[in-house]
Formats: structure tokens, C-alpha cells, sequence
């Protein structure tokens, strides 16, 4: 008896340890996203949405406790893109060819609360690509179909080039699955997607010409 209630003891303090270590919620909720977009849902077309289902819970709320904490969007992203990820083929693609993937930049518009214990869903679509990038779409969608949120995602692809992945992918069509030829063609650059490269590209620049100048006043010093 008492090695049994050692032995629950021990596996209760590991448990504890676990979430003072790490987030440990989040990783079993990755977990539960690759195996079931892996086994339990449909493959996508590369060029399709998908689409996942939340609840904003009392642990996602922010300091006024009736609706979601902005920073909670951000990380619900994560989720939505590797059901994405699974569901495309993306990923698997990307690392067979010895490549890999992050995100190079994030912007999100919030247009209405996401209420405590309401239901909502994330859409996710690839919306534009060059030979270096993937621009993907997310939608925070409510239950009475109104967007909630909308954000807008740069994943910077290393070793391996974007145009060659797409091309692949959109031959690569799932089975079951009914794909116009118009639906093969590349989508043409949105124009707000065109100004956040933009704004990108403008910000970078600045940042590298300030490095250079805190080098020059570093070797003055």
C-alpha cells in the first residue's frame, strides 16, 4: 500500500514539476492537433482552407474577465497552422526536401471581443507565396459568422524554395477531392498583403541601417 501511494506521490510531483518546466497544456494540445489532423480529418487541397474549432475558457481571459486576452489569439494561431501543416501535406513536404520553416512575421486587426466560454473558429489559407515566403491568412470566426479577428502570416522558408514546394503541392492533389484547373493558378498579390510586405521590407531596412550605425559609434567608443 505504501509503495502505491509513493508511486502516485511521485508521478503527482512529476506531473507538477512538468507544468512549473514548461507549458505543459500546450504541448499535449500540439500533440492532439497532429494526431488528429493526421488520422481523424480529411486531407486538403494546398490551395483549400481549414478550419478548427475553440472555446475561449476562464485560463484566456484578460484582466476585465468576460473575453479573450490578445495575446491568447497569437498563440491559437499555432494550433491552426499545424492542423494546416498535417492536413496539406506542407510541412511533410518541406522537410523531405532537407528544408524547414518559421515564421518571419505576424500582424493581427481585432474587430470584436471573443467572449468568455463562446465557441469560434480559425480559418486558415495560404493567400500568396514568392520563392522565399508563404503568406497565410487566419480568420478568428464567431458562431453567428462574424470575424471576429483577422491575421496575416509571413513563414520564411529555409533551404528549399517556396515556388518549387507550391508547384508540387497543387499537382498533388488529394484523392477524393475535386479541384477546378482554376484553382490551380497562383493567387494574385492582395493589395493589403502588398502594403504589409511593404511595411516589412521598409522596417528591415531601417533596422540595418541602424545596425551600422551602432557599430560606427560602437568602434568610436
Amino acid at each position: 500500500m505504501i509503495d502505491i501511494c509513493s508511486l502516485v506521490l511521485s508521478l503527482a510531483g512529476l506531473v507538477v514539476g512538468f507544468y512549473f518546466l514548461i507549458e505543459l497544456h500546450y504541448f499535449l494540445r500540439i500533440l492532439l492537433c497532429v494526431v488528429g489532423a493526421k488520422f481523424f480529418k480529411k486531407r486538403k487541397f494546398i490551395l483549400d482552407k481549414t478550419l478548427i474549432t475553440g472555446i475561449c475558457l476562464s485560463t484566456d481571459i484578460d484582466y476585465y474577465l468576460n473575453h479573450m486576452n490578445n495575446a491568447r489569439y497569437l498563440r491559437e494561431l499555432d494550433f491552426a497552422k499545424i492542423d494546416f501543416y498535417e492536413r496539406t501535406g506542407l510541412y511533410r513536404n518541406i522537410v523531405a526536401k532537407g528544408g524547414s520553416l518559421f515564421a518571419g512575421a505576424t500582424t493581427i486587426r481585432y474587430r470584436r471581443f471573443i467572449r468568455v466560454f463562446s465557441r469560434y473558429q480559425i480559418s486558415t489559407k495560404i493567400i500568396y507565396w514568392d520563392n522565399q515566403n508563404i503568406y497565410i491568412e487566419h480568420k478568428f470566426i464567431s458562431s453567428d459568422k462574424f470575424i471576429n479577428a483577422i491575421a496575416l502570416c509571413r513563414l520564411r522558408l529555409v533551404k528549399c524554395d517556396a515556388d518549387i514546394i507550391m508547384k508540387e503541392l497543387i499537382q498533388d492533389v488529394p484523392k477524393n477531392v475535386e479541384v477546378e484547373t482554376t484553382r490551380r493558378d497562383k493567387p494574385e498579390l492582395p493589395s493589403d498583403l502588398e502594403k504589409w510586405i511593404e511595411s516589412n521590407q521598409i522596417s528591415s531596412d531601417r533596422l540595418r541601417q541602424k545596425d551600422i550605425i551602432d557599430e560606427k559609434e560602437i568602434e568610436k567608443v
